[in-house]
């Protein structure tokens, strides 16, 4: 059965594996204790975060990070490739884009590579466009915005 759950810090070492799992399926390198340290402390540097499960083993995560002035950032939308085209990278997606509209946000961001060609054409699909670099993340080359 899948179930969407608020993270916990027990998830914490479910998390780590996912994240480098969905890391190399992507060609990418996870970094925990480097440029992903962030992943160590969610409650820190994500205003919700969200776990996807089939069963007892976490499949995906989304979440969502505040950017000031109303304005927030769909972080961390990564799914196991074994779940991909099933409408469950759509369900973790909807569901922060939910709570940033029932939390007040007036818009939300994101960034991404153009190599990942299937999340982009979800995010359009969500609503998303392109829009103007807005971080300093040198990894994406593809910005993009939508209003709540």
């Amino acid at each position: 059965m899948m179930t969407i759950k608020t993270y916990t810090e027990d998830m914490k070492p479910q998390l780590l594996e996912l994240t480098e799992k969905c890391f190399a399926q992507c060609g990418k390198r996870f970094e925990p204790n480097g440029r992903h340290a962030f992943y160590c402390d969610i409650a820190q540097n994500f205003v919700q975060f969200w776990c996807l499960f089939d069963g007892d083993v976490m499949i995906g995560t989304s979440a969502l990070k505040d950017l000031g002035s109303g304005k927030c950032e769909l972080k961390a939308l990564y799914l196991d490739e074994k779940y991909h085209s099933r409408g469950f990278g759509r369900q973790l997606a909807q569901t922060a884009i939910d709570f940033a509209r029932e939390s007040g946000y007036s818009e939300m961001y994101l960034d991404c590579m153009s190599s990942s060609v299937g999340a982009v054409k979800l995010y359009e699909r969500l609503g998303f466009h392109k829009t103007e670099r807005y971080n300093k993340n040198f990894f994406a080359d593809i910005f993009m915005k939508m209003a709540l």
